[in-house]
């Protein structure tokens, strides 16, 4: 179980670290800090919704068969 904390531990660094280099490279502007609640909204938003896309072309490639 140590170890699921640590590598949800490291995704979680490794996920902010590519938003904050994301976000300094589109706006290179001071800015408030993201807060975690906000970080794990967009984490969720997007994994719902490439989700719901992949199983939504895994139907459509079924169907036409």
């Amino acid at each position: 179980m140590t170890d699921d904390h640590a590598l949800l531990r490291r995704l979680r660094h490794a996920g902010s670290r590519v938003l904050t280099t994301v976000g300094n490279l589109a706006t290179p502007v001071d800015r408030p800090a993201r807060s975690e609640s906000g970080v794990s909204t967009l984490v969720a938003t997007v994994t719902v919704v490439s989700s719901v896309l992949f199983l939504l072309i895994m139907l459509v490639t079924w169907l036409t068969r």
